[in-house]
């Protein structure tokens, strides 16, 4: 439907009892709807807000949910491009593939010097979904996995669990920290100036979580002054990212436009989790998914 066709269908709204809303942000989807688009839908007969994504949009935010609305979010649609995706990142970094892309692009034979992932250390920021998948997929490599928990207990392929507030303290025996948490008060800034303090010199960070659990200003510094071994950011702060941003210029990071979970099945999985919670809904039953706007997730 044209943009201009989806905002006057917006102006039509009258009683809706389901919302089946877009969970990225408005950069993703074509800026087809926005946050006035999405307050029309909040009428008195809305009782249930189907999210595709396991967290908060730019329109979809707990300020305009009111109690008696319902929000389920669709955990585990993203988890296997994006646990491949930070896979594909740890091998880039060790196997210097940027570096051989480059050389060949210059026909310069050059031997580089790489290493490997059997025996490295990865932390997890967030073991939900997506970590887990990436633990599982980093045991394969025969990698330690340590990683944070909101809950601390025994999880599967993940050789220690420990809270986040004891995150300092773990950050300097990894080779890899991947923050693959959601975003809430909890989680904000959590890489702050003393995370980047104690990561080891040679440690790479990569971000398949949200731009602002990583304090932008203590990562530059450490990435300017070459205090840690690179990055690779699938999340910003702002996005998209500024045309000048100084991220764009350097060689030690790779920048990528919010779009690691990019599959084409991510629609199938949204429509299965959809569909079975509209059948419990038909027919009075608890739904799937169900979340807090409160916590965020």
């Amino acid at each position: 439907m044209p943009q201009g066709e989806v905002h006057e269908a917006c102006e039509k709204v009258e009683g809706v009892d389901v919302l089946l809303a877009e969970g990225g942000n408005r950069i993703h989807y074509g800026e087809e709807l926005d946050w006035e688009d999405y307050l029309k839908f909040f009428t008195p007969s809305l009782k249930w807000v189907q999210l595709c994504s396991t967290g908060f949009s730019d329109n979809i935010t707990p300020e305009i949910l009111s109690g008696d609305v319902l929000l389920t979010n669709a955990p585990g649609i993203h988890t296997i491009p994006i646990a491949e995706s930070v896979v594909a990142a740890m091998l880039d970094h060790v196997k210097r593939l940027k570096q051989r892309r480059e050389d060949q692009k210059t026909h310069h034979w050059n031997q580089v010097k790489c290493s490997e992932l059997y025996g490295s250390t990865v932390l997890l920021l967030g073991l939900g979904n997506i970590g887990r998948r990436i633990a599982k997929l980093c045991k394969s490599f025969d990698m330690r996995v340590i990683g944070t928990k909101r809950r601390v207990e025994p999880v599967e392929n993940v050789d220690l669990v420990f809270p986040a507030d004891e995150l300092v303290r773990h950050l300097p025996q990894a080779d890899f920290i991947v923050v693959a948490a959601p975003l809430t008060p909890l989680t904000e800034a959590m890489m702050d100036v003393d995370a980047f303090e104690a990561m080891k010199g040679t440690s790479y960070l990569i971000n398949v979580g949200r731009g602002r659990i990583v304090d932008e200003a203590a990562m530059l510094t450490a990435l300017e002054e070459g205090r840690i071994g690179g990055a690779y950011l699938d999340c910003h702060v702002e996005e998209p990212l500024p045309p000048g941003h100084p991220l764009w210029g350097m060689e030690n990071v790779f920048v990528i436009p919010h779009d690691s979970h990019s599959s084409p099945y991510i629609g199938d999985r949204i429509v299965e989790i959809f569909c079975d919670n509209l059948k419990r809904f038909i027919k009075g039953e608890p739904l799937m998914h169900v979340c807090d706007p409160k916590r965020g997730y």
